[in-house]
C-alpha cells in the first residue's frame, strides 16, 4: 500500500481551506490574547500558527481533507478533520520542539490544541459539508 497525498484544487477545496486557516488563526489568536495581550497579535499569531498550518497542510493532504470527497457529507467531513487535526497537532508540537520554531512543547498546550483547534475545525468542516457538499 502506497501512502500518497490526495488533493483536488477546486473552488470547494479552496473555500474549505480558507475556513481551515481562519479556524487555526482564531485558535492561536485566542491563546495569544490570553497570554500576551492584543499588542502581540500581529507578530505572535503568524509565528505561533505556522507549525500548525504546516501540520494541517501536510497531514491533511494525506488524510484527504483537500478533496471534494472530504465535504461530501457531515460525517466524512468531521471524521477527516478530526483525524487530520490530531496529526497536525502532533506535527505542530514536534516543530515547536525544534530550535527553528519558538514556543517549546507543553502537554497542556497540546491537549488544548487538540480540543479547541479540533473543535473549531470539526465544526467548520461539518458546516462546510452542509453548505458546499453533495
Amino acid at each position: 500500500m502506497q501512502l500518497r497525498p490526495r488533493l483536488s484544487l477546486t473552488q470547494t477545496t479552496g473555500l474549505t481551506l480558507a475556513g481551515d486557516l481562519l479556524c487555526i488563526g482564531l485558535f492561536i489568536a485566542a491563546g495569544v490574547l490570553r497570554h500576551s495581550g492584543v499588542e502581540a497579535l500581529p507578530t505572535r499569531v503568524p509565528a505561533a500558527a505556522a507549525p500548525f498550518v504546516v501540520g494541517w497542510l501536510v497531514v491533511g493532504a494525506f488524510v484527504g481533507v483537500f478533496t471534494e470527497a472530504a465535504t461530501a457529507d457531515s460525517r466524512t467531513a468531521a471524521t477527516r478533520a478530526a483525524v487530520a487535526w490530531g496529526g497536525a497537532a502532533v506535527v505542530g508540537q514536534g516543530l515547536r520542539a525544534t530550535a527553528v520554531v519558538s514556543g517549546g512543547v507543553a502537554l497542556a498546550f497540546f491537549v488544548v490544541s487538540l480540543l479547541v483547534g479540533g473543535s473549531l475545525l470539526v465544526g467548520w468542516r461539518t458546516v462546510a459539508a452542509r453548505l458546499l457538499g453533495g
